[in-house]
């Protein structure tokens, strides 16, 4: 048959017996060169198909593993309630999923005084499981710390009384006066006007001139001047209670860090209410210093 077929393209072409295989050898490379291409393709396509299917299949089942695996940790499933990790107590821990020994770490945590600020903060219990805390992250509802009360000025009938003495002796009350007022002294803008008025609030009010000197900013001159236009004519401190506020609370004020504001509500927890607020010098991390700076601020009794 190939020798039939080889006499007539001899015969047709007029080509020699060398010409004719040649051209029998080049017709089927051609052939090949010309339809190669898309037979590549076609079985790239179907491997890349393939293997994309096998990666989706494995994905899948890995999802679904890490699931049943998140599902059964510690032998309990996911509860989908929103809560507070500052409040709730030990057995709703222990519903949650979270081992017994845990929730009895975090509720002795709790009343050492220690709080929960943010979600990720779950993550240092020391022992805790970290997969399930992650799976609970959406559901943590943690309320910003109340905000620190803000200066309250006296009442009418004290602002009367402060206007007559200021009258009889020539001086505005510091306590009392806004950023205008105290921009009468040479010496003292807007700017520093409107940071000795919001210092004066951070601490709850002025209970010595001598505190004018912490305001930044302040050059001896300047207090010197303050000294013959300003006094403390009329008291009027808000005082914060130690027998009732929170860490976060007495953290606000600027003569209290975070540690110290810890050790006063510790020693309360451990000893029972203050009876009165002498007995913080008994805090050996409280120096004699910060008490005598700080002590103006604070008080025992009940709240009205």
């Amino acid at each position: 048959m190939l020798t039939k077929l080889k006499n007539r393209i001899r015969t047709f072409f007029g080509c020699s017996a060398s010409e004719t295989n040649g051209l029998l050898l080049l017709v089927p490379l051609l052939f090949l060169v010309l339809i190669g291409p898309f037979l590549l393709q076609n079985r790239l396509t179907r491997d890349a198909t393939q293997t994309q299917l096998e990666e989706e299949r494995l994905l899948k089942d890995w999802l679904e593993e890490s699931k049943k695996k998140l599902k059964h940790e510690e032998g309990t499933v996911i509860v989908h309630s929103f809560f507070d990790p500052n409040k709730i107590g030990q057995n709703k821990w222990i519903e949650l999923g979270f081992k017994k020994k845990i929730a009895e770490r975090i509720i002795n945590y709790r009343q050492k005084g220690g709080s929960f600020k943010e979600k990720e903060d779950l993550y240092k219990i020391y022992g805790i499981n970290k997969k399930l805390v992650t799976a609970y992250l959406d559901y943590i509802i943690i309320p910003p710390p109340p905000a620190k009360p803000k200066y309250k000025a006296p009442p009418l009938n004290k602002v009367v009384e402060q206007m007559v003495i200021e009258k009889e002796s020539a001086k505005f009350d510091l306590n009392l006066s806004d950023s205008s007022q105290l921009q009468i002294v040479k010496g003292i803008g807007p700017v520093l006007s409107s940071r000795i008025v919001k210092y004066r609030e951070s601490l709850g009010g002025f209970h010595s001139m001598e505190q004018l000197k912490e305001v930044y900013g302040i050059k001896p001159e300047v207090y010197e001047r303050l000294l013959d236009h300003f006094d403390l004519l009329i008291p009027a401190i808000h005082k914060i209670n130690i027998n009732q506020d929170s860490i976060h609370l007495l953290a606000n004020h600027p003569y209290l860090s975070y540690k110290t504001s810890r050790a006063i509500v510790k020693y309360r927890t451990q000893h029972g209410n203050y009876q009165s607020v002498d007995e913080l010098k008994n805090i050996y991390t409280l120096s004699d210093s910060l008490y005598q700076k700080i002590a103006p601020y604070l008080e025992v009794s009940s709240p009205e």
